[in-house]
């Protein structure tokens, strides 16, 4: 039986099983990119919120399909969509990084902030299992946390400022990647659950 109370959940397991993938790699990538090249760590945070974005917006259809509520899933994705586009197509790679550093702390920090509280609402309003409630309320704090450093951070340069959204990706990821495998475990229980109650109702 499903532990959820709301549906934020009503997405596909793969959804966040995708997002937490692509945020995990990304998180790597980050973490043992050459340290000097910001322009190539810029490419990677871009292309990342490109991924996040089609992940979301391809759940929006999902759950459009099956009468869900889309909204918020949509919302995300164009801010996401957004972000992509404006670090891979607005900002000339060829300027210096800290020279883009407070472009990144107005795009990226404030998408952390959001997410992050977001995530923290979701998880007291979305669970009743202690467990995953725990979970997505941790995540969304630390997040928070990151937000902050990444807004207080600019005398920390830009290979630290985007090594903070590194950490960002690599601690929701993997609550993402926890989640779709419990959320699958889940769906398998219901379709159990609604299996035996045919049968059942059959004799």
């Amino acid at each position: 039986m499903s532990n959820t109370t709301k549906k934020f959940i009503e997405s596909h397991w793969l959804t966040f099983a995708l997002k937490g993938a692509v945020s995990v790699v990304a998180g790597l990538c980050l973490m043992f990119a050459p340290k000097g090249d910001t322009s190539l760590m810029t490419q990677i945070v871009g292309w990342t919120m490109f991924g996040l974005a089609f992940v979301e917006l391809a759940n929006v259809a999902y759950r459009k399909s099956r009468s869900h509520n889309w909204g918020f899933p949509f919302f995300l994705g164009l801010i996401e969509l957004f972000i992509a586009i404006a670090l891979l197509y607005t900002i000339d790679p060829n300027q210096q990084g800290d020279d883009l550093l407070w472009l990144r702390i107005i795009y990226l920090s404030a998408y952390v902030l959001f997410a992050s509280v977001v995530t923290i609402a979701m998880g007291f309003m979305s669970f009743s299992n202690m467990t995953d409630r725990f979970m997505w309320i941790v995540n969304g704090m630390l997040g928070c946390v990151v937000a902050f450093m990444m807004f207080g951070g600019t005398n920390l340069g830009a290979v630290a400022h985007i090594e903070l959204f590194g950490t960002y990706l690599m601690i929701n990821g993997i609550t993402d990647l926890f989640y779709g495998v419990h959320s699958k475990d889940e769906a398998l229980e219901a379709k159990t659950a609604r299996a035996a109650a045919r049968k059942k109702g059959k004799k």
